[in-house]
C-alpha cells in the first residue's frame, strides 16, 4: 500500500490443487479471479502434476530456434558462430532447468539446433560438416572440448541447489531425481560410505556418531576396496577433531567458500576424466579465436590434410604439397617438413630464438609446450602467440597451393608471418610486441657492435 501499487485482477488467475468445486466457486466469488488448472506458467516456468509432454516443450525449443535466423551465421566463422552458442543458445533453458528435469527428446532437439549453427550456420547440417563429436565439444576446454554446455549435466548441477538447500536446513531432500541426489551424494567427503549408511543412521548427530567411534558399526554393505579407501580417509580426518557447540552443517567441498555453487557442480561431473596435452594452453593463448579454434582441430586431428584425404579415399597419394616426400599429416605441415622448418629457422633468427629450433619430425603440439618452457616466463606468452600465428599461416599457404596453385618461397612466408606479426601487436597483443622488441632490440645490439 505504501507503494501505491495494487493487484490487477484481471491478470491474475487462480489455479486450484485438491479442491472441491465448492471451494473454487467460493475462491472465485471472493476475489474474482479467473480459475484455470494446470498445466500453468508461474515466472515463465510451466507448472504442471506430471511430467511435461513434448507440445509443451516445444515452445521453449522454437524459443531457442527463433534465435538464430537473425545472427544470419553463414556470414560468421565457426569460431564466431560458438561464441554465439555458448553467449546465448546454451543460456535460454537455465531459468526452466532450475525447476524442472528437461526430457531426453527436448535436449536432443535443442542440441541439435546448436550443433547445425556451430558447423553450417544454417537450419541443417551433413554428418561430413561435423568436424569433432557433439560429445566431444560439450567437455570442458582442458579436457579437449570447446566450453559448450552439456544441457543434461546443466540441469543436473542446478537442481542440486534444492538437495543442498534441504540438507544445509536439516530437512531430508524432498525431490526424488534419482541422478541430482547421486552428485550431491558424490560431492561429499566419503560418498561410498555415505550410501553404506542406512537410512535411519543418517539422523545420528556428529557428535553421537564420533562418541567413541560409534559411526564406524553403521556403515555395512560389502567392503570394496573404495570403501576401505574411504573409511581410512576419514579416520585421518577425524583424528583430533574438536566439536563445537554449534549445530551441524554440511560443506561444499568443491568451492573455495565451502557453500554450493552451479559451476562447481558441473565441474564434479567431470571429475576422473583425463585432460588433453595442450588443451588448456591453446585457449589460454593470446591468439584470435578463429586461429585458435583452427589448432584445436588440431589437437584433435580433424584437419583434412593429404594423409586424412588419402585414407578416406578423397586423392590418390598422401604426400605433402610442400616436399613432395613425405605423408601430409598436420605435425608434418607445421614441424617437420623441410619447408616448415626452414619458415621457422628464418622465423626464429630473427627473434633470436635459435635454442628453439626444429631439428627434426615430432608432435607439434609437443614441441611447442617443451619450447616455451626453455625460455624467460616473460616471453612465454608472446611465444605462445607466434607459434599460433607461424602454424596458421603455414597452414595457409598449404591451402592456397592445393587449390589455387599459388606458391611461395619459404623467405617469402617468413616475411608475411614477421608482417603479420607486427599488425597482431598493433591489435593489441602486447605479449607477441616484447617477443618482437627483444629480437629487435638483439639485431641492433649486434649491428653496433
Amino acid at each position: 500500500m505504501a507503494s501505491g501499487l495494487f493487484s490487477n485482477l484481471d491478470k491474475s488467475v487462480a489455479t486450484p490443487i485438491h479442491c472441491s468445486p465448492l471451494d473454487v466457486q467460493r475462491v472465485q466469488a471472493a476475489l474474482a479471479f479467473k480459475v484455470e488448472g494446470f498445466p500453468c506458467k508461474y515466472l515463465g516456468i510451466p507448472l504442471l502434476v506430471y511430467k511435461l509432454k513434448r507440445s509443451e516443450e516445444r515452445p521453449l525449443i522454437d524459443k531457442v530456434a527463433a534465435r538464430i535466423p537473425g545472427w544470419k551465421g553463414n556470414l560468421l566463422n565457426t569460431a564466431g558462430r560458438m561464441a554465439l552458442v555458448k553467449a546465448a543458445l546454451s543460456a535460454i533453458l537455465i531459468h526452466t532447468s532450475i525447476a524442472l528435469c528437461l526430457s531426453p527428446w527436448m535436449i536432443g532437439a535443442i542440441d541439435k539446433l546448436r550443433r547445425t549453427f556451430i558447423w553450417a550456420g544454417t537450419d541443417s547440417v551433413a554428418g561430413g560438416q561435423c568436424k569433432v563429436a557433439w560429445e566431444t565439444c560439450c567437455r570442458p576446454k582442458e579436457l579437449g572440448g570447446l566450453g559448450i554446455s552439456d544441457l543434461r549435466r546443466v540441469g543436473i548441477a542446478l537442481r542440486v541447489r534444492w538437495v543442498w538447500k534441504d540438507r544445509r536446513e536439516g530437512r531430508y531432500p524432498e525431490t526424488k531425481e534419482r541422478s541430482v541426489l547421486a552428485l550431491f551424494h558424490a560431492v561429499t567427503l566419503a560418498p561410498v560410505v555415505f550410501r553404506s549408511v542406512s537410512s535411519r543412521k543418517l539422523k545420528v548427530t556428529v557428535a553421537e556418531a564420533l562418541h567413541n567411534n560409534d559411526w564406524v558399526p553403521h556403515v555395512t554393505g560389502p567392503a570394496t576396496l573404495q570403501l576401505l579407501v574411504e573409511i581410512g580417509r576419514l579416520c585421518d580426518l577425524l583424528d583430533g577433531v574438536n566439536l563445537s557447540p554449534n549445530p551441524d552443517t554440511f560443506l561444499w567441498w568443491f568451492s573455495q567458500d565451502q557453500a554450493y555453487s552451479a559451476a562447481s557442480a558441473y565441474g564434479a561431473m567431470f571429475f576422473g576424466s583425463s585432460p588433453l596435452l595442450g588443451a588448456k594452453q591453446i585457449w589460454k593463448t593470446a591468439a584470435p579465436l578463429r586461429v585458435r579454434f583452427f589448432f584445436w582441430l588440431v589437437l584433435h586431428g580433424r584437419c583434412w590434410t593429404a594423409e586424412r584425404r588419402f585414407r578416406h579415399g578423397l586423392q590418390p597419394t598422401p604426400t605433402c604439397i610442400f616436399c613432395d616426400q613425405l605423408p601430409e599429416t598436420m605435425d608434418h605441415i607445421l614441424l617437420g617438413c623441410s619447408f616448415s622448418r626452414e619458415v621457422w629457422h628464418i622465423c626464429l633468427a630473427n627473434l633470436h630464438l635459435l635454442q628453439a629450433v626444429v631439428v627434426r619430425e615430432e608432435q607439434a603440439l609437443g614441441w611447442w609446450l617443451l619450447a616455451r618452457k626453455g625460455l624467460p616466463k616473460v616471453f612465454r606468452r608472446g611465444f605462445d602467440s607466434f607459434f599460433f600465428l607461424a602454424g596458421w599461416l603455414l597452414w595457409k599457404e598449404r591451402n592456397a597451393r592445393t587449390f589455387d596453385g599459388v606458391l611461395s618461397t619459404p623467405a617469402q612466408l617468413a616475411s608475411r608471418i614477421l608482417e603479420e606479426a607486427n599488425a597482431w601487436c598493433a591489435a593489441g597483443f602486447k605479449q607477441l610486441a616484447g617477443l618482437l622488441a627483444r629480437g629487435v632490440a638483439f639485431r641492433a645490439a649486434a649491428a653496433s657492435s
